[in-house]
């Protein structure tokens, strides 16, 4: 609570948390002029876009270092050597933005809705990647070369800064005013309304701006006008990657370090502001950004500082549910209303061939490529894929045998992704399925894990029988699913999209801030092992089998749902909701379902992981885990639950497996002390499968 002795005490509080917001509001304004340019023009959103910004961050350190820029330097030469890099940054950043757009958006323009953006989210892993990388050699090359991982899959982010350029002046002091208000911050506010106006400017008053606008209000009437609709995509995103190099400059002059996260955040903070702003209005994401800078300033005040980020990702979902297309914008009504107006015939009469079949082969509409789709398995197919299924089903009974026999010792290893597959199959009822993409997923992983772990430890050592156990993590989950599913369910695509990350940002730091119930960031240990009928599983090998049993299970479950009423509804709004919402689908009962479904099967992996290695922590609902999970049901074919069940033993297999087998034999190479360690490049492998599968699945679809 705000705390003040005077009235003038509290005013010098108050305008100085105005400048703090001030500050912060215009790094987050010009993120967001980038963002409401490229998503006004390409409706889809660029899920690259916050590590582009924090890799140019890490460019634009590098440049000023190598420049040898210091404080107390000559102005000019100073002056000099920040506009050079100001346009080396705003350079290279163009530059990748306009690759992004050529990977990741023009191979599936007109074909697949959800392509582009999980092609966008591999791309962000390998720019982050790549930002990880150059940071950790920047850093051996000042005679640090210990910045290695520590554990064997993930990587540490070194930290180095460049020093303070701008003038430390307090202008406010200057004045007679009682609080502080540097020339550092009048400079990042300027820049960002001059450039705020600069690109109001150019959409208004050149050619090529009108042609963005163009674009914007109505992409088909514009190529029917002469338009060439590739070439201002490729021109949005260089202004969008340019403004986005610009706030890294600023970003990093001003904290004097680069961005030292990962970028989803700052991604959402500026799609957030977009939203907020309306999109496509410059004006409006610098007015939307500092505002949210200035809220974010007073809640740090009144609040403890770490529920800001809760309080911001609130909002944006808020935002989003109740007004998706901007504060300023016109309701635009129910969805059926819309679908009854904008429906084609074609997408009529193939949402009513799915409803009456209830199956479709990928890639066999029109050559009109899909995303999502059920594979349709012919009778003579059948009967040969009998003994392969025959072989491994087999195999698998006699695993924990085998790994006792041949001195594998990899049990452990192999209940784990079999969990993993549990968790993938979830997120296969969801993408697969009802063509949703749940970037958030890995929180309702979370959720029912941690209401596992604490139905146990309110148990006060009362040993529960794991069927109980099992069934409240399972409806812990799905009550998280169906308040997902009840907020998104205006949402469709990307919008959708962009509130499930929001969801899964925000649940481990709600998890993480409500430390006395759920341990905070060391999580919850020695959870017992699970008990069923009265046996105690103690070894992993028990353990096991009861994990087979139900990955079996929910593979039958899934193949039913599959082939039911229900599940030719999903099928038809994975291939078009609004011609769904046309033929009569009740959106407002399937959409939630598939989340509740998707929900409670990562509720039975979540309880089966914490009572099978006796721990829950928040690096569970990471964003990582999210997209992991969404790899191994893209790799291995969404829609289906034994292609889900490959992928996910394959991603799991190379991160768990195959990833420590490299990195040990890179250290036998290289050494201890080489510049980067093979394991720290797991973001860079696992980005580019993302995308490769994406991008030839896409093309086949």
């Amino acid at each position: 609570m705000m705390l003040c002795n005077s009235l003038a005490g509290c005013a010098t509080i108050i305008f100085q948390l105005f400048g703090f917001g001030l500050s912060n509001g215009a790094i987050i304004a010009l993120n967001a002029l980038g963002v409401t340019l490229v998503y006004s023009v390409v409706r889809t959103v660029n899920f690259a876009a916050g590590d582009l910004f924090a890799l140019s961050t890490v460019l634009t350190t590098q440049i000023i270092l190598a420049l040898g820029l210091r404080a107390g330097e000559p102005g000019l030469t100073t002056v000099g050597g920040l506009l050079a890099a100001l346009v080396a940054s705003m350079g290279w950043g163009a530059l990748a933005n306009m690759a992004v757009e050529r990977l990741a958006f023009r191979p599936f323009r007109g074909h697949s809705r959800l392509a582009p953006l999980i092609a966008g989210i591999g791309l962000s892993f390998v720019l982050f990647q790549m930002a990880i990388a150059w940071r950790t050699i920047a850093e051996v090359g000042f005679g640090n070369p210990e910045h290695h991982s520590d554990v064997d899959n993930l990587a540490n982010v070194p930290h180095f800064g460049i020093p303070v350029l701008l003038p430390d002046l307090n202008l406010a002091q200057l004045v007679g005013l009682p609080f502080r208000y540097t020339l550092r911050d009048l400079v990042l506010l300027g820049v960002a309304v001059c450039l705020a106006l600069l690109v109001t400017w150019f959409l208004a008053a050149t050619k090529a701006g009108r042609m963005l606008r163009a674009c914007a209000e109505d992409a088909e009437m514009a190529i029917l006008c002469g338009v060439n609709r590739d070439q201002a995509m490729s021109g949005v995103f260089a202004l969008g990657g340019a403004l986005a190099g610009a706030a890294a400059f600023i970003f990093t002059l001003y904290y004097g370090r680069p961005f030292g996260q990962h970028g989803a955040e700052s991604g959402l903070l500026a799609f957030t502001a977009a939203v907020l702003g309306g999109i496509g209005n410059p004006i409006g994401a610098l007015v939307a950004g500092i505002l949210l800078g200035i809220l974010a300033s007073f809640s740090d005040f009144i609040l403890p500082a770490q529920w800001t980020p809760v309080l911001v990702l609130a909002m944006l979902i808020g935002l989003l549910a109740l007004r998706p297309n901007g504060l300023s914008a016109e309701d635009r009504g129910d969805l059926r209303e819309e679908a009854l107006q904008s429906a084609t015939p074609h997408s009529i009469a193939m949402v009513a061939k799915i409803g009456i079949i209830g199956r479709f082969s990928l890639g066999s509409h029109s050559g009109r490529e899909y995303l999502i789709g059920i594979p349709f398995v012919s009778r003579l197919g059948q009967f040969k894929q009998y003994l392969p299924l025959a072989i491994l089903a087999l195999f698998a009974l006699a695993y924990p045998v085998l790994d006792t026999l041949l001195g594998f010792q990899r049990q452990a290893i192999i209940n784990n992704m079999l969990i993993f597959a549990l968790l993938a199959l979830g997120l296969n009822v969801v993408l697969g399925m009802a063509g949703m993409l749940d970037l958030g997923y890995a929180a309702c992983f979370a959720v029912g894990g941690y209401a596992t772990a604490l139905l146990i430890n309110a148990s006060f050592g009362a040993q529960l029988d794991f069927t109980l156990v099992l069934l409240f993590g399972m409806l812990a989950a799905a009550l998280f699913g169906a308040l997902n599913g009840v907020l998104t369910l205006r949402l469709r695509g990307d919008y959708l999209a962009v509130v499930a990350l929001a969801f899964g940002q925000l649940v481990p730091r709600v998890i993480v801030n409500l430390s006395q119930w759920t341990g905070g960031s060391g999580g919850m240990a020695a959870l017992p092992a699970p008990r069923l009928l009265g046996f105690q599983l103690v070894s992993q090998g028990q353990r096991y089998y009861l994990i087979l049993i139900l990955v079996v299970v929910v593979i039958v479950i899934s193949q039913r749902l599959a082939n039911s009423r229900i599940g030719r509804a999903w099928a038809a709004l994975g291939a078009d909701e609004i011609a769904a919402a046309s033929c009569g689908i009740s959106l407002a009962q399937v959409k939630p379902a598939a989340f509740v479904i998707g929900a409670a099967i990562a509720g039975i992996a979540a309880a089966l992981s914490a009572t099978v290695f006796g721990y829950v922590d928040p690096d569970q609902s990471d964003f990582r885990i999210s997209a992991m999970t969404l790899a191994m049901v893209v790799i291995g074919g969404a829609g289906s639950p034994l292609g889900t069940v490959a992928g996910a033993l394959l991603v799991t297999g190379y991160d768990q497996v195959i990833l420590p087998w490299l990195g040990g034999w890179w250290r036998q190479v290289f050494g201890e002390r080489a510049p980067l360690q093979f394991a720290e490049l797991n973001y860079l492998s696992f980005g580019l499968a993302l995308y490769l599968t994406v991008l030839w699945r896409g093309r086949r679809w």
